[in-house]
């Protein structure tokens, strides 16, 4: 912190003892002013900090009750979708088996 300046007037006014002593006393009482605006502010900002946190919490559990919710219906949603793809690959698979036999079939016929 720069120190403070006394003007050639005062300091001719006062002396120089007595104007360096004024220099310091500012000095002084700038430091104590910027220390207790600092604790001031550290105190603000852990009210808010804590205010913040709280309020993420409160965020935080009305969320995960929702995206449960969602995630056991994507899931149920999921197992469904599995299993009519299980169904119609069967059928597939079945439709499949069924034209290579006629074509089997079609084919033996001829060489008879």
């Amino acid at each position: 912190m720069p120190r403070t300046i006394v003007s050639v007037r005062l300091r001719e006014r006062l002396g120089e003892g007595a104007s360096d002593d004024l220099a310091l006393a500012i000095d002084n009482a700038k430091g104590d002013m910027i220390a207790i605006s600092h604790d001031k502010f550290d105190a603000r900002l852990a009210i808010a900090a804590s205010e913040l946190r709280q309020d993420m919490a409160k965020l935080d559990a009305n969320l995960r009750v929702p995206m449960a919710d969602g995630f056991s219906m994507l899931r149920k949603e999921m197992s469904e979708m599995r299993v009519d793809m299980v169904r119609t690959s069967f059928l597939f698979w079945l439709g499949q088996f069924a034209a290579l036999v006629a074509a089997l079939a079609y084919m033996l016929r001829g060489l008879r």
